[in-house]
């Protein structure tokens, strides 16, 4: 008696996608993205049905010996100068695997180009850095787990952030179909540098302190935000307090795909979203609205928790970091774990994308800057 093979399980192998550990984002051209109109692959599952029971098994056992086969090939990347593909293993260099490129006749190592680069510590470690990260735990806790200097671990995080803001202003966000815009609020924070409070003029705040003034006063700093209803999630900061119709301009540019209906609570600015592309602006609260089963904001209300729960964690976050946390929120919200799975994939193989940055670089560089 043969056992029936569920038709999608020959399928996900064919394809080229494992199904061990369900993914629930994919890598595409230096961005992680979930992908949600899969016609082909419909098309494909629709005709594995039609097949006999036996056709299957002996589709799903040569798909098992190819996948096998591929994952006892080494991989060899493409080439980090011209981005040719003639390369050669060169030897090793540092304990580092070298390559020769034939069609350049340049050389470079494993790590090149990757945030690895000149690093002292092996791929493990980052592997481990990056997965503390998107499981949100404070920099001191994955020190001590690894028995690395507190300064060493901020370096290591902060390059990977990097790495993912990089990644995500390659290929943008893109928020279709139905969406939930709303902005959520965080106090300024100058942590882990007493000069730039001192010359903000306050005192240092404790854990848990409130806004010295009443209401979304500029001690505020706004988190622009949106949730496509079952697609990706979204968020960035460009102003303190509420934010103007041109301040949401500039958060969303970009991000929004023609023909979207975005959701939002009412706040006059959003309308002016409708100017930046062909989609349809509409207010959850407005009287003709009444089917609360559809026109709610309770999406982007969960993902407003989740930032505040991630800021928690990390112990609050420095504001001219915001944004490369904001890059985070954005991939770890609902997906975590396969997110920091294939990032670290992404950013750990040399490429023509530069993904190597220096401890100067990430304390200096792309910083988010308010005026008070």
């Amino acid at each position: 008696m043969t056992a029936t093979l569920p038709p999608h399980r020959f399928v996900n192998v064919i394809v080229g996608k494992r199904v061990d550990k369900p993914k629930m984002g994919v890598y595409n051209g230096g961005n992680i993205r979930r992908r949600h109109k899969m016609n082909a692959l419909d098309k494909l599952m629709e005709s594995a049905r039609k097949l006999p029971e036996e056709r299957l098994v002996e589709l799903q056992e040569a798909a098992d010996k190819m996948l096998a086969e591929s994952e006892t090939v080494p991989l060899v990347p493409i080439c980090v100068r011209c981005g040719g593909h003639s390369i050669v293993r060169n030897g090793h260099k540092h304990g580092k695997q070298a390559y020769l490129c034939r069609d350049c006749g340049k050389s470079f190592v494993e790590t090149t180009n990757t945030v690895m680069y000149y690093s002292h510590y092996g791929k493990d470690v980052w592997e481990q850095v990056t997965k503390d990260t998107y499981e949100r735990k404070a920099i001191d806790r994955t020190a001590k787990a690894l028995g690395l200097d507190h300064h060493v671990v901020f370096n290591m995080r902060h390059k990977i952030l990097k790495a993912l803001e990089d990644t995500e202003e390659e290929e943008p966000i893109e928020l279709g179909e139905v969406s939930e815009l709303d902005e959520t609020f965080v106090l300024d924070s100058y942590k882990g540098s007493e000069t730039e409070r001192e010359e903000a003029g306050r005192e240092a705040r404790k854990h848990g302190a409130k806004a010295s003034k009443p209401g979304l006063s500029q001690e505020y700093v706004c988190i622009c935000s949106g949730v496509e209803r079952g697609g990706d999630s979204f968020a960035r900061t460009v102003n303190r307090a509420v934010p103007s119709k041109e301040e949401l301009q500039t958060a969303f540019k970009g991000h929004l795909l023609p023909r979207s209906l975005l959701l939002c609570d009412g706040q006059s600015g959003y309308k002016a979203l409708e100017g930046l592309t062909d989609c349809r602006v509409e207010n959850v609260n407005a009287e003709e609205n009444q089917d609360k089963g559809f026109y709610h904001l309770n999406h982007i209300n969960n993902f407003h928790g989740f930032i505040k729960s991630c800021c928690r964690n990390f112990r609050g976050v420095a504001t001219k970091y915001l944004n490369r946390y904001n890059a985070l929120f954005s991939s770890a919200y609902q997906q975590c774990e396969a997110h920091a799975h294939n990032f670290f994939e992404i950013i750990s193989q040399c490429s023509p994308f530069q993904r190597h940055y220096s401890n100067y670089d990430v304390r200096n560089h792309n910083l988010l800057v308010l005026l008070s």
